[in-house]
């Protein structure tokens, strides 16, 4: 069939019409989804997040204790690097696990996260948490009930003062966090105030607004000061004391190694450097455990070795050898002070180094 010009034009000015016409025709007839229907299917596929599907895709889950489980263990189980460091790392601040919910706390452990770990979370008995039980009805009542389901009572009350049941009695707590708060207050030390009492992790800005207008806390005990033992310290030590520097250190530690120990901290008056002024800056920090003194065996202890104690003069050395060879030695002080050897002034400083060995 032979087309004209004209008729090819007519024919190219009618096809883009005849397109636009079906495409009318099937619009009309293809069935429209109503705006329910796409919803339904957005909330079919929005159930995972694609990071959450591919933390569960990449989990290797079996149980495990947070308190003993190594980083390596962790890596093992599939967990990112970031999460399983954070989780080594809460128990090296001296913190345990002591429920399964202290893992929720963890920096980099999400809800989500949380909830696929929790059935294998096993806590073991050395860090579970213990303290008073409650009655067993309320505590297994109060393990079923999560803390959004009970509500602060209203009534004033001392965080260093509540026991478990006390803590549970608010309202507010599971027997769980109950036995969880009185844990964390022993491991600090006692709430020294009550922001502090706010910062524990089983609070919250939320509960503490509630809260605030009813704390009434007690001061803690003042914890009696840590005396320093003249017979251990190091210089250091020492130095960290008013009134004794460096050198003084260095003189205290040298003549404690002559002297054998230190029976009284009056004895620090036998160096020049210590004088009263200083010492009454420390005096009160110290003490002396005698038991670290290094005796003398005065039955058969070498001369020499004898006469290098700071409170043997050679003529002492050379009485206490002479009545030891006549007598055969002494079995006891008493007997030692009775022969008069030493003034009674020089016996009572040389004593407390003495040891009395039976002579066969």
């Amino acid at each position: 069939m032979n087309f004209t010009k004209r008729d090819i034009r007519a024919i190219a000015l009618l096809m883009p019409l005849v397109g636009v016409l079906v495409w009318i025709v099937a619009s009309s007839l293809w069935p429209v989804k109503g705006i329910s229907e796409v919803a339904a299917e957005v909330d079919s596929t929005a159930t995972e997040s694609p990071a959450e599907s591919l933390v569960a895709d990449t989990l290797r889950l079996r149980n495990f204790d947070p308190n003993v489980a190594s980083f390596e263990e962790l890596r093992a189980m599939g967990l990112d690097k970031f999460v399983a460091r954070n989780i080594v790392k809460y128990r090296q601040t001296g913190r345990t696990y002591a429920i399964p919910e202290d893992m929720a706390v963890v920096y980099g452990v999400s809800d989500s996260l949380y909830e696929l770990l929790r059935p294998h979370i096993v806590i073991g008995n050395e860090f579970k948490i213990k303290s008073k039980a409650l009655h067993k009805e309320s505590r297994d009542t109060a393990y079923r009930t999560p803390s959004t389901e009970r509500t602060f009572r209203k009534i004033f009350f001392d965080p260093n003062a509540l026991d478990a049941e006390g803590f549970y009695d608010l309202g507010c707590f599971t027997a769980r966090q109950a036995e969880a708060l009185v844990e964390y207050r022993q491991r600090i030390g006692g709430f020294g105030s009550v922001l502090q009492f706010r910062d524990c992790y089983l609070i919250g800005e939320e509960l503490y607004a509630e809260m605030r207008d009813y704390i009434t806390l007690s001061p803690l005990p003042e914890a009696p000061p840590v005396l320093i033992d003249l017979n251990s310290a190091d210089s250091t030590t020492l130095t960290s004391l008013r009134g004794i520097g460096p050198a003084t250190a260095h003189d205290i530690i040298l003549y404690r190694q002559r002297l054998g120990g230190f029976h009284s901290k009056s004895q620090l008056f036998d160096l020049a450097v210590v004088q009263q002024q200083n010492y009454e800056l420390f005096e009160q920090e110290i003490w002396c455990d005698s038991c670290k003194i290094r005796k003398i065996d005065i039955n058969f202890v070498a001369p020499k070795e004898l006469a290098e104690h700071p409170y043997m003069t050679p003529p002492r050395v050379r009485k206490i050898i002479k009545h030891r060879q006549l007598k055969g030695g002494w079995s006891t002080t008493e007997q030692f002070k009775a022969d008069d050897i030493l003034s009674e002034e020089e016996a009572e400083r040389i004593l407390p180094y003495l040891k009395f060995t039976p002579v066969e």
